[in-house]
C-alpha cells in the first residue's frame, strides 16, 4: 500500500516543478550575455619542415657483418665472476624488480626478510642468500630494507659488482 502511495505522490510533485513561467529567466540569460562575445586564441603558427639530406657514404655500415659480432670478453679482468656451479634457490627465477619485500623476523640474532614472489607464494631470505636474475646475494637485512650485492657483465665482457637495495612495501 506505501509503495503504491509513493508510486502516486511521487509523479505528481514533479509534475508540479515543472509548471510555472519562465520568461523572466530567459529574459535574465539573454540580456545578461548579450553583450559578450567568446574569445578565440588565434592557432599557433606552424613552421615550415626543413628536410634533412642524409648522406652516410663516409660513415660505417651498421649492418655490416664486423658490427654484428659479439664482443669477447677482455682478457684483463679483475678476477670477479658468478658460482656457476653453485644450486640456483627458488628466488633467482624471478627478476629483482618483481620481488617484493613485506616484512621482517628475527630470532635472537638472526634477522630474515619475508619476501612476496610474483607467483603469490611468500619465501623467506636472509644474508647469504641469493634472490634476482643477476646473482644477487644479500649481504644484510635490516628492518625497511635489503642489502643486495649482483656481480653484472659490464660492456666490456667483465663480470662487475653492483650494490643494489630492496626496500619494504608499505
Amino acid at each position: 500500500m506505501a509503495r503504491l502511495f509513493i508510486s502516486l505522490v511521487i509523479p505528481l510533485l514533479l509534475i508540479g516543478c515543472t509548471e510555472g513561467d519562465m520568461r523572466d529567466l530567459h529574459k535574465f540569460v539573454s540580456e545578461a550575455y548579450k553583450d559578450r562575445k567568446p574569445r578565440v586564441e588565434p592557432l599557433p603558427r606552424i613552421r615550415p619542415y626543413e628536410t634533412y639530406s642524409y648522406t652516410a657514404t663516409q660513415l660505417t655500415d651498421p649492418f655490416s657483418r664486423g658490427n654484428l659480432v659479439t664482443r669477447q670478453p677482455s682478457a684483463v679482468g679483475t678476477g670477479l665472476s658468478p658460482d656457476l656451479d653453485r644450486r640456483k634457490e627458488p628466488l633467482e627465477q624471478y627478476p629483482l624488480d618483481s620481488l617484493r619485500m613485506v616484512g621482517t623476523l628475527s630470532r635472537g640474532e638472526a634477522s630474515w626478510a619475508v619476501i612476496h614472489a610474483p607467483d603469490g607464494t611468500i619465501h623467506r631470505a636472509g644474508a647469504g642468500n641469493y634472490l634476482g636474475q643477476n646473482f644477487g646475494k644479500i649481504m644484510t637485512v635490516a628492518d625497511e630494507k635489503l642489502a643486495i650485492k649482483e656481480i653484472v657483465q659490464g660492456p666490456g665482457g667483465n663480470w662487475v659488482e653492483r650494490d643494489t637495495t630492496l626496500a619494504i612495501v608499505k
